[in-house]
């Protein structure tokens, strides 16, 4: 008697600051209806929420964490660092320590590949071994903000550069269907008033126009592509992760498009 092959699901969290509370929305759909995660793959925000669900498989408790943390904790962020004006980390590297509470990439309950982007050569650098909160804060680095993360021979700075929806990377761990969750899909709503363009307006803007389009075109690998609809927060909105309302706002909106592609996820699911 042959046995099915059970087929392995892959979930790829992409980059965006804040929105990336909306991955939490996601997980908690696709636990509730036994939708299994074999690897994560996970860039910048989408490197924090992975490895959190990674270590402990239970998006309670990551949702938990998500919504307690007060905006004092955000105050502690802010660690500038005395060469080149950076927040140097360190505060951030404390909380994340906090949250992982000891967890190396040897513990994890779900393989975990995290993405960062590496100064020097512009190249994608992916990490699966080693110093797991380390390599959370090297791919959280957003450029001018805070400090780069030194690293075996690399200088590393925020996956979102290099690879912002990384459902190749699940794909190359051995994932036979991949789900990613894309935060860059949503920016132009025509609501762009030409007559009170300032520089920084105008600055984020386009920023906005290259993620989204970079975004897109790294979707190589990924089945499903999830796209929460999250209001623009800035170009990281901690102040969003740390304010109670508008986090549980953020998560709704993950789970809102994660019951809408449940159908699709499904169908997928049981005919491999």
């Amino acid at each position: 008697m042959q046995h099915k092959k059970k087929f392995k699901i892959g979930l790829a969290l992409g980059s965006g600051g804040a929105k990336g509370l909306a991955h939490i929305g996601v997980i908690k759909v696709l636990e509730k209806n036994n939708i299994p995660i074999d690897f994560i793959a996970g860039s910048s925000i989408g490197a924090l929420v992975g490895a959190y669900y990674a270590i402990y498989k239970d998006v309670g408790k990551l949702e938990k964490v998500a919504l307690s943390t007060n905006w004092r904790t955000a105050l502690l962020l802010l660690d500038p660092s005395l060469s080149g004006g950076f927040v140097k980390g360190t505060k951030v590297e404390d909380l994340i320590k906090e949250w992982f509470n000891g967890y190396s990439f040897d513990d994890l309950k779900i393989p975990l590949t995290i993405v960062a982007t590496d100064l020097i050569s512009g190249q994608e650098v992916d990490m699966a071994n080693g110093d797991l909160v380390k390599a959370v804060r090297a791919s959280l680095s957003v450029p001018l903000i805070f400090k780069p993360v030194k690293r075996n021979g690399y200088l590393l700075a925020d996956g979102g550069l290099s690879n912002p929806l990384p459902d190749d990377v699940a794909r190359q761990m051995g994932a036979d269907i991949v789900i990613a969750v894309n935060l860059d899909n949503k920016f132009f709503d025509n609501d762009l008033d030409e007559n009170i363009l300032s520089i920084p307006k105008t600055g984020v803007r386009a920023l906005n126009i290259i993620r989204y389009h970079f975004a897109r075109n790294c979707s190589r690998s990924g089945d499903i592509i999830i796209e929460p609809k999250v209001e623009e927060v800035g170009l990281v909105g901690w102040n969003k992760f740390f304010n109670g309302q508008e986090s549980k706002e953020i998560i709704k909106a993950g789970e809102e498009v994660a019951i809408k592609a449940l159908p699709q996820i499904k169908n997928l699911v049981s005919n491999n």
